[in-house]
């Protein structure tokens, strides 16, 4: 997968006839057309390329009635080109996959970690879901477009490129307790992007460095054939709060939560050897489990039972909850170690939330007392993959941590 930083359109037009490409579907919206689009129209014109182009309102949901628009206006095309960040990019890659067609993205806001990703975030049915995609040929990039984008939407990426430290921290917990599959290269790779992003908050390269590192983390997820690197609990926070309506954008969700998240790490570190054994007889009381998912999932709360009835089961098998225990407490200095390495900047990402005008608190974004200490418990339930969420749902300490907020 090719990156392009300097001359994006000339290089488009040598893409195009480099690969044949005689036919285009630009996909954008009302506002990224006016920042971008239209130079590739131009640039698709200039070359001889035919073009036709799918322009959604700016408030477009990569939903069943967009996909659709583009499949009622889709021609012959040979490459489908998507204009714009997060929802426009969904559904380029998305309907390309479907379609078996080629696709590129020129990003018009650093505003998410999808980019190069193979999957597609999707609203169906009311609920988001994410979808098997494909990945760009390429990804042109035109900074005097990502410098003046909405800063809402660069707040945005910030927030969702910092959900690397949590969702890195997620990652190597399950490998720890029950031996997934890491690669530790990636896991450095996406460290080091997050890392320089956060320490050039407010330099002149900041902005790159961000979209930089909102590119490699879906490369990292391509590469890995999973979202591990980039996704843990900080984001099925932030699907549930979707899924309740909060009104802000992904990535102000997941660098809000990712916060709440490293309270959870700091609460592990301090808790002595002792305590965790003497969770071994703690049980999942199973009815007042399914209350909680009727509570938070109003009105889809039977298929959520449904998906995850046997994983909450299985908390109260006796043999499991000794295995995971004792694995605990044998590698408790190496789980502390990682989470010392992590945490540290935490004060630093908190200047960083302040200066660029992030929240830092749940009422700030609009949820509720009600809500935010329920999204603990419900969280789990968004997926099943093992985060620092699942282990205090085992411990059944969650209640503890959110009390101490």
């Amino acid at each position: 997968m090719e990156v392009v930083w300097e001359r994006p359109y000339e290089v488009f037009s040598e893409f195009m006839a480099a690969n044949s490409y005689k036919s285009s579907l630009i996909i954008c919206d009302r506002n990224t057309f006016d920042v971008c689009a239209n130079k590739v129209k131009e640039t698709a014109e200039k070359a001889n390329i035919k073009y036709k182009i799918v322009c959604f309102e700016p408030d477009v949901v990569a939903d069943e009635y967009a996909l659709g628009k583009v499949l009622f206006e889709i021609e012959q095309a040979d490459i489908f080109v998507g204009v714009g960040s997060g929802t426009i990019s969904d559904i380029t890659r998305y309907t390309a996959y479907k379609f078996k067609v080629p696709f590129v993205l020129f990003p018009t806001a650093p505003s998410m970690d999808g980019f190069a990703s193979s999957v597609a975030a999707l609203t169906i049915n009311g609920l988001k879901t994410t979808v098997l995609a494909s990945s760009p040929e390429a990804i042109f990039v035109d900074m005097e477009a990502i410098e003046n984008s909405p800063k809402i939407l660069k707040k945005a990426g910030f927030g969702d490129l910092m959900g690397k430290i949590t969702a890195l921290l997620d990652w190597q917990l399950s490998h720890i307790i029950f031996d997934e599959t890491i690669d530790l290269e990636v896991l450095q790779i996406v460290k080091d992007t997050y890392l320089k992003t956060l320490n050039s908050v407010g330099e002149n390269h900041f902005y790159k460095n961000l979209l930089e590192g909102l590119i490699t983390s879906g490369i990292m997820m391509v590469r890995v054939n999973s979202s591990r690197p980039a996704s843990g609990c900080e984001h099925h926070l932030s699907h549930f709060w979707e899924y309740h309506r909060i009104k802000t954008y992904h990535g102000i969700k997941v660098g809000l939560a990712t916060l709440y998240v490293l309270r959870f790490y700091e609460h592990f570190l301090n808790l002595d050897k002792s305590r965790i054994l003497e969770r071994k007889e703690y049980r999942v009381d199973i009815e007042s489990w399914k209350d909680i998912i009727k509570r938070g999932f109003q009105p889809t709360f039977e298929s959520i039972i449904k998906q995850n009835i046997g994983r909450a089961s299985k908390l109260n098998d006796k043999e499991f909850r000794y295995n995971v225990i004792n694995r605990l407490v044998e590698k408790k200095e190496v789980i502390d170690e990682l989470i010392r390495d992590a945490i540290g900047v935490y004060d630093e990402l908190i200047d960083a939330y302040k200066k660029l005008e992030i929240p830092i608190n749940y009422w700030e974004i609009g949820i509720d007392d009600n809500l935010f200490k329920i999204s603990f418990l419900c969280a789990p339930n968004i997926r099943e993959r093992f985060t620092i969420l699942h282990l205090y749902e085992f411990l059944g300490l969650t209640d503890e941590v959110v009390q101490s907020f």
